[in-house]
């Protein structure tokens, strides 16, 4: 009788410091970054591309993805061509072919994460801050940073209650504090923001 091989999930992946004093831009899918797709492909920096952000920047440094199911994650992994494809805890035999590397989420959700291994955040969006910081960014650019509603590609969560965006943006402001305490510069370009934690700025400030 053949023996059926048993499929072991693998272990947190600590993030390399490569981007020291960089800037990153975190991509995420706010409807706001449809009008700006042009403009965004004009900037130079960093990239993390989170989940259906990878449809308008395959070659993003990062794709970071969370959520459930193969039929969400799946299509996101094989529309990206950059190097590191990372996922927030969900892995699956499923993922094995695209050499997806797992992180780890944090309990507390106030403070970035020191542990190279996890992210903060109650959005992915957040947890991208988290991962640009581990990368070794200093200034963090937030694009399509919404949390209104909309999307700007078709979204499995496609109209989430109110109530998901409070739960979402309840630690903001210390968050955003403890990186200000820690040398980072977090800007959100999103011209229809709900989110008040940050520095905004229109995205020509860095074209």
């Amino acid at each position: 009788m053949t023996a059926v091989a048993t499929w072991t999930l693998p272990k947190p992946w600590k993030i390399p410091r490569e981007w020291d004093n960089e800037r990153c831009f975190v991509l995420c899918s706010g409807e706001s970054i449809g009008p700006q797709a042009g403009a965004i492909k004009k900037l130079r920096g960093r990239f993390i591309a989170v989940k259906h952000a990878v449809f308008l920047k395959p070659d993003a440094d990062v794709l970071f993805v969370t959520g459930d199911g193969d039929s969400e994650i799946l299509p996101l992994l094989k529309a990206y061509t950059g190097p590191h494809a990372l996922v927030r805890s969900k892995v699956r035999p499923s993922m094995d072919s695209f050499n997806i590397k797992r992180i780890a989420r944090a309990k507390d959700h106030s403070t970035l994460c020191e542990l190279r291994d996890h992210v903060s955040g109650r959005d992915a969006g957040t947890s991208a801050i988290n991962l640009a910081y581990h990368f070794g960014a200093t200034e963090i650019v937030l694009l399509g940073y919404d949390m209104r509603g909309g999307h700007y590609c078709p979204h499995p969560n496609q109209n989430p209650r109110q109530d998901e965006f409070r739960n979402h943006v309840e630690f903001l402001h210390q968050y955003a504090a403890d990186a200000k305490k820690k040398g980072l510069r977090i800007v959100n370009c999103s011209p229809t923001t709900a989110v008040t934690a940050f520095e905004k700025q229109p995205l020509e400030a860095f074209l």
